[in-house]
């Protein structure tokens, strides 16, 4: 466990799309300043549970969650809680990058001028530093005013990364961030994800188990909607305590 404690902490969640369970009494906790990677096969509720963290699945209809998930010892799913501010503190990364069809500038800026961040003339020192914080500035900083569709996949990952920094989050979420990128683009959002580190809790769903070996501090193994085994990424690859976990990442199992 970090020094610093446990960003969330997640108590007994089940999820429910209508009728049918999703996610079965999901019990960890998150560190701070840890990457946790999320592994395990098509359809057994990981990017369910990532979308728990910031509530996402609020806007899907007919759905429904018991258990607690506390962000800081505050219960995210309290009837008061601005559902708004959870958002800018738990950004998220889609799987395909999706830049708005504006400007690279504008992408970035965004988000601080919808949460009134953009005061006192500090926009453009605001988009200058998300930019070089997402590795991005030294390749785009000739053509900020230029439309963002014009950058390749993997830049275009990287300018929604930025664009979820300009906000000052706290936790970012990142649902298989590298699936549509090559493997260059893949290495340098790895980097990236790696130095983010140092100042944000992030937790990432991957189906490249490598990826979750060579980017995680903790790894959780899901299952059917259940976690199966939750434990630092070392012991899961290399001597995990369920038979189901070693068959898993061995390929006899999945």
């Amino acid at each position: 466990m970090s020094p610093l404690g446990p960003k969330f902490q997640i108590t007994n969640l089940d999820f429910y799309y209508g009728r049918v369970q999703a996610l079965h009494r999901i019990s960890m906790e998150i560190a701070q300043r840890e990457i946790t990677a999320l592994i395990g096969p098509s359809g057994c509720g990981k990017s369910t549970f990532l979308r728990c963290l910031n509530r996402m699945n609020d806007t899907i209809p007919a759905v429904r969650m018991e258990g607690k998930v506390l962000l800081d010892g505050q219960d995210i799913y309290a009837p008061d809680l601005d559902v708004a501010v959870l958002r800018q503190r738990v950004g998220m990364v889609f799987q395909k990058p999706n830049p708005f069809p504006q400007s690279i500038f504008e992408n970035v800026a965004f988000g601080p001028r919808v949460l009134g961040l953009d005061h006192s003339g500090s926009l453009p020192d605001r988009v200058e530093s998300s930019l070089r914080r997402a590795a991005l500035w030294d390749d785009v900083k000739d053509s900020l005013h230029e439309s963002a569709l014009s950058l390749s996949l993997g830049q275009q990952q990287r300018l929604c990364i930025a664009r979820v920094l300009a906000v000052e989050p706290e936790v970012i979420l990142m649902d298989e961030p590298c699936s549509a990128l090559d493997p260059i683009a893949t290495m340098r959002i790895e980097e990236l994800m790696r130095a983010l580190a140092a100042d944000f809790t992030i937790v990432i769903v991957t189906h490249n188990m490598q990826q979750a070996a060579r980017v995680s501090d903790k790894t959780g193994l899901f299952w059917l909607g259940e976690l199966v085994e939750f434990d630092a990424t070392g012991k899961i690859f290399t001597r995990p305590s369920k038979m189901q976990t070693e068959d898993y990442v061995t390929g006899r199992l999945g």
